[in-house]
């Protein structure tokens, strides 16, 4: 789509209708999504490197980034005895990240910043706090240290946050209690966390199959930048599962991730297939309505990521990506667009 077409179809972009109830949530929600979204294009670099995943030892304790993920593409199996789905898909971390520091503490405690108000802190219910807490049995000691969460990723969409911060707390503890685990080791230790934490651990481009546990490297070397859509509310992974099984079975057409792995933005773009896709739109239909006001607005192939309710579209150029979510931000009524680059593996 040439430049001017992009911009008239811009500005005849409706914004998405959303029930009043739901204005605090969007409200709250728009407005952490717009001071991230800014610190995007003020500070975005596009030089693509991985975020730190070793824990950095400050003055004050220990700090680690915990990056965010998309999946490019998803394959759906037939469920198996056990109710779960086996799942092939492509899971790549972004910079967008969340913060942790960890200090010693007479107990295990958790703390966040810029967190919705009504997430659990308690060291039980909280995925950061079971961390600890099994990291802490499997080295034989008391998990007390306090963990300070700043939250950037936002929940609810498919990204993985609460799966990142939780592999982070591992990795970051590990090193601070010096128990000196292998990384295999790390890896099981997740998978009693969730199915996508394991990919953390490394956060490194990979295909992930099984319930997300089977991780295959999967480098990149080219470039690739992503503007990411994020709706004001998720949408219910069981939910999406449920509806998936009433559907007859997808297409047995996807292209190998590993032949497009250092393709281009439009070529990977072309051939990405979410077998969860339709069954997204059919739980939610608002999703779908947006997928396609998107699409047609930019020109561009946009996806949706895992179950959602994070939608995306790829860039080769740095660029590219910042124009265009500097262009549609102040055009979302119900929605926000966060540009961040996606992490290049090398």
């Amino acid at each position: 789509m040439q430049s001017n077409d992009m911009q008239n179809a811009l500005a005849n972009l409706r914004p998405l209708r959303v029930p009043l109830t739901k204005v605090a949530t969007i409200a709250q929600t728009a407005c952490s999504l717009v001071r991230f979204a800014g610190d995007c294009l003020l500070n975005s670099s596009p030089t693509s490197s991985l975020p730190q995943r070793m824990p950095v030892r400050h003055s004050d304790g220990w700090r680690i980034e915990a990056p965010a993920k998309l999946n490019l593409g998803l394959r759906i199996f037939p469920r198996r005895p056990d109710g779960f789905h086996d799942i092939e898909s492509w899971f790549v971390p972004l910079a967008l990240t969340d913060s942790l520091t960890i200090t010693e503490d007479p107990t295990l405690r958790i703390s966040l910043t810029d967190a919705p108000a009504d997430v659990d802190t308690s060291p039980q219910h909280n995925l950061v706090g079971r961390a600890a807490a099994l990291l802490a049995q499997a080295g034989g000691i008391a998990p007390n240290c306090h963990i300070h969460l700043h939250k950037r990723i936002p929940t609810g969409g498919g990204l993985g946050g609460g799966s990142s911060d939780a592999a982070a707390t591992l990795v970051a503890l590990n090193q601070a209690w010096r128990l000196h685990l292998p990384t295999d080791d790390l890896r099981s230790l997740a998978s009693q966390l969730g199915s996508d934490v394991p990919f953390f651990i490394s956060s490194a481009s990979a295909i992930c199959r099984g319930r997300g546990e089977l991780l295959t490297p999967l480098p990149r070397t080219n470039p690739l930048f992503a503007v990411l859509y994020l709706p004001p509310q998720g949408v219910a992974t069981k939910a999406v599962y449920e509806q998936f099984d009433t559907m007859p079975p997808p297409a047995k057409n996807h292209v190998p991730f590993a032949a497009i792995a250092n393709a281009g933005a439009l070529e990977i773009a072309q051939h990405i297939q979410n077998d969860l896709a339709p069954a997204a739109y059919a739980v939610a239909p608002w999703l779908g309505e947006l997928q396609q006001r998107l699409q047609q607005a930019t020109g561009t192939p946009v996806h949706l990521s895992g179950s959602g309710s994070t939608l995306f579209s790829l860039f080769d150029h740095h660029e590219d990506a910042l124009k265009l979510a500097a262009t549609l931000t102040p055009k979302m009524q119900a929605s926000c667009v966060i540009q961040c680059t996606t992490i290049i593996n090398n």
